[in-house]
């Protein structure tokens, strides 16, 4: 071959590659890392007579990491970290189950297979149990999670971080975040949470209407994105945008901006033609799902805090 037609063939192959677009993750993998699946293990019989142990998802959880001594210098900042769900996870569970709440957490080395622990209903004396918001009606559950006891059982699962990737609604407002703006489901709904390990499911989705709760009018803003059982409690995360349209601002960083608590239901009724009265009614899925802001984690955890450190 001719050095010239050598020197066309490479330059060709370097305009190709230089045209390959770019790929890139769109959520980071410790975000999906610190979803994990809550419930409990359930005997279950088999058709052919056998039992054996199978994990059963009531609902999701995340690693959340609370920023509580700072310091200019990032190696000195103290953090402690929080189990976060859905309050009516975990009050669903006590009120339909004997046994204690469980989290399913995948270990570091990946060629071992998850592993269980349990949440006690009655902790033991010296720890600390499950924890609300003080607003009773505000569906946000929390515990305290020892770091330091998970890495010696060989698990080191990552956290969302208050100071670093989240964003409570003043912060939505100082984003320009709104109604369009995409998001990401993260949980495991329908008991999909894998044999071996969790295997953490992403829908995607759009902020459907956000305003209101940004004026402090309501306490959740709404997503357009297919929820289902075991998808409360799960994290709501803000869609990183390179590009965005006139008089907006692109979202440079994914965010956490919520937890998952309900679809939002549609109801359609028949009724009778002679009498006009309702006969029946059906309850949809309507596709739109209600998400409570981070501001509420923040929230729950200060009250507890203030109350466990005040000093007799």
């Amino acid at each position: 071959m001719q050095p010239f037609f050598r020197k066309a063939i490479l330059a060709h192959s370097v305009i190709l590659g230089l045209l390959q677009p770019a790929r890139s993750a769109q959520i980071p993998q410790t975000y999906l890392d610190s979803v994990v699946a809550l419930g409990s293990p359930l005997l279950v019989t088999k058709p052919d007579g056998t039992q054996e142990t199978q994990w059963s998802t009531e609902g999701t959880g995340f690693f959340y990491a609370t920023l509580v001594q700072d310091d200019p210098a990032p190696e000195n900042r103290r953090y402690e970290t929080y189990l976060v769900t859905a309050k009516h996870v975990v009050l669903g569970h006590l009120a339909n189950q004997k046994s204690d709440l469980h989290v399913r957490l995948n270990p570091k080395d990946p060629g071992k297979p998850d592993q269980e622990f349990s949440l006690p209903n009655q902790p033991p004396a010296g720890t600390h149990g499950w924890f609300f918001h003080p607003n009773p009606t505000i569906d946000v559950a929390i515990v305290q999670v020892s770091f330091p006891f998970l890495r010696e059982q060989g698990f080191d699962p990552p956290t969302f971080v208050n100071d670093a990737n989240t964003a409570g609604s003043a912060k939505m407002k100082e984003l320009g975040v709104s109604a369009g703006d995409g998001v990401f489901v993260l949980g495991f709904p329908m008991n999909l949470a894998g044999i071996k390990k969790n295997y953490v499911i992403v829908r995607q989705g759009n902020i459907a209407r956000v305003n209101d709760m940004l004026d402090g009018a309501v306490s959740t803003f709404m997503i357009d994105s297919h929820v289902f059982p075991g998808n409360s409690g799960g994290p709501v995360v803000l869609k990183a945008e390179i590009s965005s349209i006139q008089g907006t601002k692109a979202q440079a960083n994914a965010l956490l901006i919520g937890l998952v608590i309900a679809y939002v239901p549609y109801t359609d009724t028949a009724f009778s033609q002679q009498t006009g009265q309702a006969r029946i009614s059906f309850q949809e899925n309507s596709g739109l799902a209600e998400v409570i802001p981070t501001d509420y984690i923040d929230q729950a955890i200060t009250a507890w805090r203030a109350k466990r450190d005040k000093k007799p």
